[in-house]
């Protein structure tokens, strides 16, 4: 194992140690991450580190996916998923408020609930750059998974066939009608109640039943680089979930908007902002600008591994001829990196460490499992390190000083200190030599006896709390080694473990940290931890299930309202061919020079639709006028239009004549009707070579062609 040199004495933050290089927006980046820990504190002054829900956003998020699924399921006993009974189906449940009703209230709200701290989940480890290097699959399968959740979530609420559900039907309709994989525009199938397919209802319901299922693939793939993952939340946290989400769905039922018309303009509706957010932007712009969006957007979050990091991250390396095969590092590594592979030097030991360095986010917590000192990170050697450690002890001892020693984790309290490497000294704590290191879990056991054999009056060692712990388990198997509860751990024989001290401190908490070490130099011993008072996490915890269910609960009735829209509109739709024909020309001498004797010909025709004209008088002025091309490569499919004629409110005399031959004066089909638009109102004209016209929305009188 290959060793860097330490080279002067020059002051460097501790923080800099960390294996993993600076990022893109390094400052702004801490900013969010100092906002997490605040509320951090806040939270842990009632509850304990482990009970606290942003130390487990992931498995929270986990849990209420699981509740929503359940429920989902539960919901298919009422619910009807057909296009004509579902809204119907949902509002009879409130007939029924202790088990139709709840289920439904359980599911909307466990969804919301899900998405809440998916978000939550995304942006405290986005802003603990817990994303980058070796950790780029779980951020690539989580930006994945948050677009999958979206996309189940946005479905389901098609399925409730409200006015939310019409413009989700809409919004979709856009997309999908951007990419050339219809024959007819989906948009089309929304113009009138009675043009929406049954099927297209019925298999929006099958993927929102189905896609769940496939999440699970992308759930293993998104923490099967770490051992020993929190995939749910416990039992307690668990209860408080599914009993704050009863709570909620008794006080307030979920519901329905009026049922969706798509002849009605869209007017003001509650929304719900976690799933139907996308609206503001669906319902404004076009579909080839939805898709340059939302493809840009995911791209850039998909890739942010990449293009926010300078460089890779040192990784562990293994020292063969030190490595006894103990498996303890195996063990104790967070990520999986550190695998046992049968040995190939002879050695009389049956395995080796190996360190697969697309896993390693380096650490170095295996090398505060490895007596031999066998494994670890180049840059910060164990052995020069204890050399480095004893000689402080010695000149301290020469001068007639306590020697004090701290080991700072690059992520705790120390972050900011300035240490100079050689000597140790960092002004903000006096008394002390400090060692900055990349975890707080890379210290040996064995490094701190030593220190405090050598004459050492005290070894402080601070770690990152384990809500916010960079490297996840360093500061927890500390803990462990020194209370003698994990292997290798601290032996009281050996020396007096009163005079080793660990505190969880984050790195917003420096002044705390110069107070703490300060009394445990001083006085031999650290401020115990406060103990709290069982009110004070009742209050606590009521306090959060208010706030996370006043999230969910306001971000579930967001009102909304579509763009203004100028005033009534007329829209005309068909779908008709044109005129066959065939355009046929003399073949040249070098076409058929290429052919087969068998095959060549005096003419060729190319087959083809004419174009089918449109024209549309309001009031006897012409409104909109156009030709539509055939579809199809050789362009003799159906013409396809559908167009939006803004008019007056009032009465109007339409007429609207289909022409489907080159011929410009010849109009083929021909209908009039005598219209009456309100503000807001919608009319509605389909024709087909089938059923000719039809006149969608209030009654029209019949009248006669222009």
């Amino acid at each position: 194992m290959k060793h860097l040199p330490v080279l002067g004495n020059a002051p460097v933050r501790v923080d800099a140690t960390r294996p993993d290089p600076p990022i893109l927006g390094e400052r702004l980046w801490r900013l969010g991450e100092a906002l997490f820990l605040w509320v951090d504190r806040l939270i842990e002054a009632g509850l304990a580190p482990a009970a606290s829900p942003l130390a487990q956003t992931g498995a929270i998020a986990n849990t209420t996916f699981i509740v929503a699924t359940v429920s989902g399921v539960l919901l298919l006993v009422w619910y009807s998923p057909s296009v004509h009974l579902a809204h119907a189906s949902l509002e009879a449940m409130r007939a029924s408020p202790l088990s139709a009703q709840l289920a439904r209230s359980v599911h909307r709200y466990s969804s919301d609930g899900c998405m809440l701290f998916v978000v939550l989940h995304a942006l405290r480890l986005g802003f603990e750059r817990r994303f980058t290097g070796a950790r780029w699959l779980a951020w690539a399968t989580g930006v994945l998974l948050v677009g999958t959740l979206w996309g189940v979530g946005w479905l389901g609420y098609w399925l409730v066939w409200d006015e939310p559900a019409r413009q989700v039907a809409l919004g979709t309709a856009k997309l999908l009608d951007g990419l050339p994989i219809f024959a007819d525009p989906l948009g089309r199938s929304f113009l009138t109640d009675g043009s929406i397919n049954s099927l297209l209802f019925f298999m929006v319901f099958f993927f929102h039943m189905l896609i769940p299922l496939g999440m699970g693939i992308a759930l293993w793939l998104h923490i099967t680089r770490l051992n020993r993952p929190k995939f749910l939340a416990g039992r307690w946290m668990t209860t408080w979930i599914v009993l704050s989400l009863i709570g909620l769905s008794l006080l307030v039922p979920a519901s329905s908007a009026g049922p969706a018309h798509m002849a009605a303009a869209p007017g003001r509706f509650a929304m719900d902002a976690w799933y139907l957010l996308p609206l503001v932007l669906t319902d404004r712009l076009g579909g080839g600008l939805l898709w340059a969006l939302g493809l840009g957007g995911g791209l850039v979050l998909f890739s942010a591994p990449w293009w926010v990091v300078r460089r890779r991250a040192q990784v562990a390396e293994v020292d063969e001829a030190k490595c006894n095969g103990c498996t303890l590092c195996h063990a104790d590594c967070p990520y999986d990196a550190v695998t046992m592979v049968p040995r190939q030097d002879g050695r009389s030991f049956a395995l080796q460490a190996e360190v697969d360095a697309d896993k390693c986010v380096g650490c170095g917590i295996c090398a505060g499992s490895c007596d031999p000192a066998g494994i670890g990170l180049p840059q910060v050697s164990v052995v020069d390190a204890r050399a480095r450690m004893d000689g402080w002890i010695d000149r301290m001892i020469a001068r007639g000083e306590e020697p004090y020693l701290a080991f700072l984790c690059a992520g705790s309290a120390g972050a900011g200190l300035e240490v100079e490497v050689a000597s140790g000294r960092a002004e903000a704590l006096p008394g002390y030599r400090v060692m900055a290191v990349a975890c707080i879990g890379w210290v040996h056991m064995l490094t701190v006896e030593r220190a405090l054999r050598h004459g050492a009056r005290g070894v402080l060692l601070v770690g990152c709390p384990d809500s916010s712990c960079t490297y996840r388990e360093g500061g927890r198997w500390t803990a462990a080694r020194i209370a003698g509860a994990r292997a290798p751990g601290l032996r009281p024989f050996k020396v007096d473990a009163e005079r080793v001290r660990f505190v969880a401190l984050d790195r917003t908490r420096a002044a705390a940290l110069t107070r703490l070490a300060e009394s445990f130099r001083r006085s031999g011993e650290a401020p115990a931890a406060r103990a709290r008072a069982r009110i004070a996490q009742v209050a606590t915890a009521l306090v959060l299930l208010a706030l996370s269910g006043g999230a969910v609960l306001a971000g579930s009735r967001l009102g909304y309202a579509g763009p203004a829209s100028s005033g009534p509109e007329l829209v005309v739709s068909f779908k008709h061919p044109g005129r066959a024909g065939d355009r046929c020309r003399r073949a040249t001498e070098a076409e058929n020079a290429r052919l087969a004797v068998h095959m060549r010909r005096g003419e060729i025709c190319e087959r083809g639709r004419a174009a089918v004209r449109l024209k549309v008088w309001v009031d006897g002025a012409v409104a909109r006028e156009g030709r539509h091309a055939p579809r199809g490569v050789s362009r003799d499919g159906n013409s396809i239009a559908i167009e939006h004629v803004p008019v007056a409110a009032g009465a109007h005399r339409v007429s609207v004549a289909i022409g489907e031959t080159a011929d410009p004066d010849e109009w083929t089909f021909r209908d009039e009707r005598t219209v009456e638009l309100g503000a807001g109102q919608r009319r509605v004209v389909l024709f087909d070579r089938l059923t000719g016209f039809t006149w969608h929305g209030e009654d029209a009188q019949q009248g006669g062609a222009p």
